[in-house]
């Protein structure tokens, strides 16, 4: 929590909560220079995702955002909280961060070559209650990858809690040809349109830099 690394950063006029503990997210909102605090949910996932398997992906990475800003808003009714979730697609088939070594190389090797997408799925909730709803989708061209680049790769950056099993904003953007769209939404939160909702919202300004 808090932002010891950055100079100057921006109050906003209602206390905002990062509801994720993904450490990409927080690197986003530190580098706006936004301040916030983190307080991460434990909603079951998994279940989550079963219930809501047959929607659109849009409306997938929106729900599972906000399960999670829903129950720390309903504990912080005060602050305005953010939710963020993420989903790779390839092929209609959900790629969740791999959580080992060998199912990151496995889950490289499926995506080489191909063409997939990353969907990401925003939201603010305040007292319970929804003020925004975003999600936007980014399509990834991946290069043709021999299996010695995949696990050199793997090796390096060690993408286990990464979906896609890549890291983007660092040696990850090297296995990809071209993208279509922000690598914000690549790396896990579609942050132009958060900080412009928050500006709309009159939450943050740069009237309020400390």
């Amino acid at each position: 929590m808090g932002q010891d690394s950055i100079l100057h950063s921006i109050n906003p006029s209602t206390p905002l909560i990062l509801a994720s503990g993904s450490q990409s997210r927080k690197i986003m909102l530190e580098d706006a220079g936004i301040n916030f605090d983190i307080i991460t949910s434990d909603v079951d996932e998994d279940f989550i995702k079963k219930q809501i398997s047959e929607l659109p992906f849009e409306d997938q990475v929106i729900k599972l955002a906000a399960a999670k800003a829903i129950k720390v808003s309903n504990d912080n009714p005060e602050s305005i909280v953010i939710g963020g979730d993420q989903m790779c697609i390839l092929d209609n088939t959900i790629f969740d961060k791999p959580g080992s070594i060998e199912r990151a190389v496995s889950n490289l090797k499926k995506l080489s070559g191909t063409t997939h997408h990353q969907y990401s799925g925003i939201c603010l909730y305040k007292d319970g209650k929804p003020l925004w709803e975003y999600a936007e989708v980014v399509q990834m061209n991946m290069h043709d990858l021999s299996e010695k680049e995949i696990i050199n790769y793997v090796k390096m950056e060690n993408p286990i809690h990464a979906a896609g099993a890549y890291k983007f904003e660092s040696l990850g953007c090297n296995l990809f040809s071209s993208v279509n769209g922000s690598s914000y939404t690549i790396r896990g939160m579609p942050l132009m349109a958060l900080l412009k909702k928050l500006r709309e919202l009159d939450i943050i300004n740069l009237e309020n830099i400390v």
